[in-house]
């Protein structure tokens, strides 16, 4: 609770203190990043800058609805859902490639090298192997922003040859891991790409923002998937 208090004619408040320190740390680092995570889509929607909040709103939702799968080469447009459910970020992207069956499975498939293309992955290695199932440790960054929280997920593998990826995470900062690539053939040379996911981080992210840097993780990252996906079946 926060007390008032008056002293000198003025009102002032006062803090209880903190029996707990660690946790009161804990809470203040916490509060600190909330408030860099939202003044960072606040800098970006240009609101507090001389915008109304009429403006302000209709700039947060362009870089909501922002097509964050293009990067400089044309791509076909994917389409990017991502949804907040209670703790959870429930995610599904999905487009159409111009690209044969191999070069899809490779590119998919190349978990020692996603770091080379993916934006926010530092690393990505194979622990160990058994058949169609593999143990992947990835680490990397993800934000918005300023303000960029460090990652490391551990997780188990299980392939469908050309078919399938499924992951779902056994160790790391998630709290809960689990996402599928399904590769559907439209043709010899073409296919639909589809990305499902249901992620809990960690660390909370503030409510406001959370679908904004969602969205614009999974467009960026899925983006480069597809663009390594073309540059692999044209080579």
């Amino acid at each position: 609770m926060v007390g008032v208090g008056r002293k000198r004619g003025r009102r002032e408040l006062q803090w209880p203190l903190c029996a707990d320190h660690k946790n009161c740390r804990k809470r203040t680092i916490l509060f600190a990043a909330t408030v860099l995570f939202t003044a960072s889509v606040l800098a970006q929607t240009g609101f507090g800058q001389g915008k109304s909040p009429t403006d302000a709103a209709g700039a947060c939702a362009a870089l909501a609805n922002q097509d964050t799968t293009k990067p400089a080469a044309a791509l076909a447009r994917a389409e990017i859902n991502v949804e907040e459910k209670g703790d959870e970020f429930l995610i599904r992207a999905q487009s159409e490639v111009e690209a044969d069956g191999a070069a899809i499975w490779s590119t998919l498939s190349d978990y020692d090298h996603l770091a080379r293309f993916i934006p926010g992955m530092s690393s990505s290695r194979t622990v160990s192997r058994t058949g169609a199932e593999a143990v992947v440790e990835q680490k990397g960054s993800a934000g918005l922003g300023p303000f960029r929280q460090r990652f490391t997920v551990l997780l188990a593998v299980r392939e469908e040859m050309n078919q399938s990826i499924s992951a779902s995470g056994i160790g790391g900062d998630f709290r809960c891991f689990k996402s599928r690539y399904e590769i559907v053939p439209l043709g010899s040379h073409r296919a639909r790409i589809i990305y499902q996911a249901t992620l809990v981080p960690g660390m909370p992210i503030p409510p406001i923002v959370g679908l904004l840097a969602m969205r614009s993780i999974i467009g960026t990252q899925f983006a480069a998937v597809l663009e390594e996906i073309r540059r692999r079946a044209v080579r």
